[in-house]
C-alpha cells in the first residue's frame, strides 16, 4: 500500500515532504505501540475498532443508498459493495456475545493461505529472492495456527493484534521510504527506491531516464492499455473451461495448445509498447513448468512490434481496452526510449506484462501529487486496496496479461473516478443519474407513441 501511495503521489510531491512523511511514520508507530500496550494491560482493545466499524457501516449505508436511488437493476454492484462494507464492520466491532471469534477465524485463514500461495509460488517462479519469500511464508502460516489455537494469545484480541503490527510495519517503512527519497537525485523516479527494486523477479537494471514532473494539462491523446485475454487469443476454441485459471494464468485450447493471452500500451500515433519474444515459445504442457522459472537460464531474444496492426497481422486483434486521459506522455517516451534498448524475454520475470505495468507506472507516477489530502483519499478508497492486494499477488507470483486487466481497470477507477467519494455528493449524484434516467424513459414512451400514431394514420 505504501508503495502504491508513493507511485501515485510522485517523487516531486515527495521529496518536498519527506520530513513530514517521517513524523507520520513515528506516529503510525507510536500508535501501533499503544494498541500492543492497551491489549497486554487489560487485553481488550475497542474504541479505535469500533470508529472504523462506525465508518465502514455508514459508508456501506451510502452505496446502498445510492443504489436504491438510481434503481437496483442499474446499479446493482452498488448494493453489494454496501453489504460487504456492513459485513467487515460487523466483523471489525467489538460485540460482546462473540468475542471477535469470527474475525479471528478470518484472519487465521487470511495468514494461512497468503502463506501457503507466497510459498508455493516463490517455489515454481524462483525469483531473485524466493528463499526470503518463502521464510515470510512460514511466518505467516506460524501466525495463522497462533490465532486458531488461542495461543500465547486469545482469539478476541488477534484483530486488533494483527492491526497493530500492520501499523507498526507500515511506520517503519515509511521511516526507510522518507529517509531514501531525502537522498533521492532531482528528476528521477520514484521506482528507483529500494522498496520498488526489491520486489523484482529478477537482478534489478536501472533504466536511467529524466522523469519530468506531471503535467498540469492532460495530453490530447489517450493512453491505450491493450489486452488479450487468454481465451480471446487461443487459437482454436476452448472447450474445457476453467474460470479463474483461463482468466489469470492460460487457457488450454481443444487441441492442447497454452494461451497466456497478451498486453500491450499505445499513445497514438508513434509510440506502441509490445513485447514478445522473438521466436515462439513452445508452451505445451510438458514443458510449461520449466519455462515458469524466473531466472536468466530461461532468457531468450525478444522484439517489439511497431504499431498493433503489424501486431494484429501477426496474430489477433485485442478483446479488451482500457482507456488514461491523465498521464506523462514525456516522462512515458523517455523511458521507452531507454528500455526499448534491451530486447531480452522471459516468460515470467520480463514479459509483455510486467513490462507494460512497468511502463504504465511511469506514464502515472505522480498523478494524485497535486490533489488535496491524497493519502487519505486512497485510504478510503476500496478500489485502491483492491488494486494493492491484487499488484501484490502479481508480484509474489507474476504478471499476466489476466492481473494486468484487472489492476488496469482498478487503476483507472482510482485516478479518474466517475463518482465523487463523498458520502453527500454520492448521494446527491445518485439524484441526477436518477432524474436523467426518469427523462430518458419518458422521451422513449413519446417516441413510441408518436410511432404507433403515425403507423396508425398510414
Amino acid at each position: 500500500m505504501i508503495r502504491l501511495i508513493f507511485l501515485l503521489v510522485g517523487a516531486h510531491q515527495l521529496k518536498s515532504r519527506w520530513l513530514f512523511l517521517a513524523f507520520l511514520g513515528l506516529c503510525w508507530i507510536a500508535l501501533g505501540m499503544a494498541i500492543l500496550y492497551d491489549i497486554a494491560s487489560d487485553g481488550r482493545l475497542s474504541v479505535p475498532l469500533d470508529t472504523l466499524a462506525i465508518l465502514l457501516v455508514v459508508e456501506g449505508l451510502v452505496e446502498i443508498v445510492a443504489a436504491m436511488i438510481v434503481g437496483l437493476r442499474i446499479y446493482w454492484p452498488g448494493i453489494w459493495k454496501g453489504l460487504g462494507f456492513i459485513f467487515i464492520a460487523f466483523l471489525v466491532f467489538d460485540l460482546p456475545w462473540d468475542n471477535n471469534f469470527l474475525a479471528s477465524v478470518l484472519f487465521g485463514a487470511a495468514f494461512l493461505g497468503d502463506g501457503i500461495f507466497r510459498i508455493a509460488s516463490s517455489l515454481v517462479v524462483r525469483g531473485t529472492k524466493w528463499r526470503r519469500e518463502i521464510i515470510f511464508g512460514v511466518i505467516e502460516i506460524a501466525l495463522s495456527m497462533l490465532i486458531f489455537s488461542n495461543w500465547p494469545f486469545h482469539h478476541h484480541i488477534g484483530v486488533p493484534f494483527c492491526f497493530a503490527l500492520l501499523l507498526s510495519t507500515w511506520g517503519i517503512s515509511l521511516l526507510m521510504m522518507a529517509r531514501q527519497i531525502k537522498l533521492m537525485s532531482d528528476n528521477a523516479s520514484v521506482c528507483v527506491l529500494p522498496i520498488f527494486t526489491s520486489r523484482s523477479l529478477r537482478p534489478w537494471r536501472e533504466v536511467a531516464y529524466y522523469h519530468p514532473p506531471f503535467p498540469q494539462q492532460p495530453p490530447k491523446t489517450p493512453l491505450q492499455a491493450l489486452v488479450w485475454t487468454p481465451v480471446g487469443s487461443a487459437s482454436a476454441v476452448v472447450t474445457e473451461r476453467r474460470r479463474v485459471v483461463d482468466r489469470y494464468i492460460a487457457a488450454v485450447d481443444k487441441d492442447g495448445v497454452i494461451s497466456t493471452g497478451h498486453i500491450a500500451l499505445q499513445l497514438l500515433p508513434d509510440l506502441y509498447i509490445s513485447h514478445n519474444p522473438f521466436n515462439y515459445i513452445d508452451r505445451d504442457s510438458a514443458n510449461f513448468r520449466a519455462l515458469l522459472r524466473a531466472g536468466e537460464e530461461n532468457d531468450v531474444p525478444g522484439r517489439f512490434f511497431a504499431s498493433m496492426e503489424e501486431e494484429i497481422v501477426d496474430w489477433s486483434p485485442p478483446d479488451q481496452q482500457v482507456l488514461f486521459t491523465r498521464y506523462n506522455e514525456q516522462a512515458l517516451r523517455n523511458f521507452w526510449q531507454v528500455f526499448s534498448m534491451d530486447t531480452t524475454y522471459n516468460l515470467t520475470s520480463r514479459n509483455c506484462s510486467s513490462t507494460a505495468i512497468q511502463a504504465l507506472d511511469v506514464a502515472i507516477e505522480g498523478v494524485m501529487g497535486r490533489c488535496s489530502l491524497p493519502m487519505m483519499r486512497l485510504l478510503l478508497d476500496p478500489n485502491f486496496w483492491m488494486m494493492g492486494l491484487l499488484r501484490g499477488r502479481a508480484e509474489e507470483m507474476t504478471w499476466t496479461p489476466g492481473l494486468a486487466l484487472d489492476y488496469v481497470r482498478l487503476l483507472q477507477r482510482v485516478i479518474e473516478p466517475q463518482y465523487s467519494r463523498a458520502w453527500h455528493k454520492r448521494v446527491r449524484e445518485a439524484y441526477t443519474v436518477r432524474k436523467s434516467l426518469i427523462k430518458k424513459e419518458i422521451r422513449l414512451k413519446k417516441g413510441q407513441k408518436f410511432t404507433q400514431s403515425d403507423s396508425h394514420e398510414k
